[in-house]
């Protein structure tokens, strides 16, 4: 990127903040925290996220997995703004903004794909892998462009970097190194692809791909969200304390009865972060059955390499809301896009670990469309009450939500995060702290 571009992509950044007023929207006091309804409901308030918080702050695009060649691409979206997300001839990762600069056209379309440039079907401009201007066709016939036409360097460029083969793109080029804003969030990232021999996942399934009549922020709280398990999944948890493993589970939701679902979903800890993430760990009980089981040299591998705590953890409940739009739980990556106060697009990445025995990533997979697929429990459980919850906000009488849960049990850690039980509703007010803080300035 020239020092030019650099210079009028900061004056962009500065005038694109949003003048809408969003202070008073979260009530913080020492036992005390609640979330306006506006905060979910407001369409200023939501335009006004896409311009403090996805345009402010790191953003998940892609995994290296989806662009593993030179010429390879995928479409995604930071907020409402679509980008490609591309790898050039010298194996660089770029995201560009996908939209011609001639006249605004979207360029790619397809979900991925593999090429040596990019054609914009409204007038063929043509620009590189890297997003650069390579020609404009027609330039000087028939009415075309001057000699000294100052011609636009290409397609705007974001700032890019990766963590363990995860993409992040900032359309602020001041923003934080990913890996400081990652801070407490890298520990679960590292344990999921540890579980790979190499290290490395792979996105070999095509995704699940959903809708919900909801807010964006429901998906970012629930997945992090111990305390509506048992109800929220009521019937499933009657399902698998009847059938237990019988049903495929492969061991992802532990306990053979609903007391003992319960006993493991109030243990363990939860995690309020800085710069918005929350985590849920729930180490398995014992090991033994791992590691004496069908897939126990595996297993001992990953102790032999981490240490028998790393595989405790590993194996019991390990998920991250990883602000504003990435979560990870169980095998696999989930992705949630607003696009509108009451619409969110939910995508779904089940992955396999590089190395790992064939068997084990089947059973893995066999699980994922069992609890989340189209036809699963989980999912269609929780979207219920995301559009259960819109509905409800639509209403005015009442006007605050209560995230209270833990708030007196919370521990500070002394670096800015805090440490709470396991239904307590840390993670959410991570999600809070950070939007409170995004959007007012504060």
């Amino acid at each position: 990127m020239s020092e030019t571009q650099c210079v009028s992509e900061k004056i962009w950044f500065a005038q694109s903040e949003s003048a809408a007023d969003t202070h008073g929207l979260v009530k913080r006091a020492p036992r005390t925290f609640r979330i306006h309804t506006r905060a979910y409901t407001d369409p200023s308030v939501f335009a006004a996220e896409m311009e403090k918080i996805f345009k402010k702050t790191w953003v998940f695009v892609a995994h290296e997995c989806q662009i593993p060649n030179a010429g390879d691409y995928q479409t995604s979206y930071i907020g409402m703004q679509p980008v490609i997300v591309s790898r050039d001839v010298e194996n660089k990762v770029h995201v560009l903004v996908n939209r011609c600069v001639h006249r605004g056209a979207v360029i790619c379309r397809d979900s991925h794909g593999h090429g040596t440039e990019f054609n914009c079907p409204y007038h063929g401009w043509v620009y590189g892998l890297d997003g650069k201007l390579l020609a404009m066709s027609e330039r000087r016939e028939a009415g075309g462009y001057s000699d000294d036409f100052a011609a636009p360097e290409g397609l705007m460029r974001l700032r890019v970097e990766t963590y363990r083969g995860f993409i992040f793109a900032s359309f602020n080029p001041d923003v934080q190194p990913l890996e400081e804003y990652l801070g407490r969030a890298k520990g679960v990232i590292d344990r999921k692809l540890d579980m790979s021999p190499v290290g490395e996942i792979d996105f070999v399934s095509r995704p699940y791909v959903s809708r919900y009549q909801g807010n964006w922020k429901f998906q970012a709280e629930n997945i992090v969200d111990e305390y509506h398990f048992m109800h929220t999944h009521k019937a499933f948890v009657q399902l698998q304390a009847k059938y237990g493993q019988t049903t495929g589970d492969f061991d992802v939701h532990k306990g053979g009865s609903a007391k003992k679902m319960r006993e493991v979903r109030f243990s363990g800890v939860t995690w309020d972060c800085e710069n918005g993430h929350g985590l849920v760990e729930t180490p398995s009980g014992e090991i033994d059955s791992y590691l004496n089981g069908e897939y126990g040299d595996y297993f001992q591998c990953i102790v032999d390499r981490h240490g028998a705590q790393t595989l405790a953890s590993m194996t019991g409940k390990l998920s991250a809301s990883i602000f504003p739009n990435l979560g990870l739980i169980h095998n696999q990556v989930r992705v949630w896009r607003p696009i509108a106060p009451d619409l969110t697009e939910v995508t779904i990445y089940p992955y396999e670990l590089k190395g790992a025995p064939a068997g084990y990533n089947e059973g893995m997979l066999r699980s994922q469309e069992r609890f989340y697929g189209p036809a699963g429990h989980g999912q269609a459980d929780d979207v219920e009450i995301f559009a259960r919850n819109q509905q409800g906000l639509a209403g005015s009488a009442v006007e605050w939500l209560i995230l209270e849960r833990g708030v007196e049990t919370d521990k500070p850690t002394g670096d800015g995060d805090f440490k709470g039980l396991t239904t307590s509703e840390a993670p959410q007010r991570a999600l809070w702290r950070e939007w409170d803080k995004l959007m007012t300035g504060k």
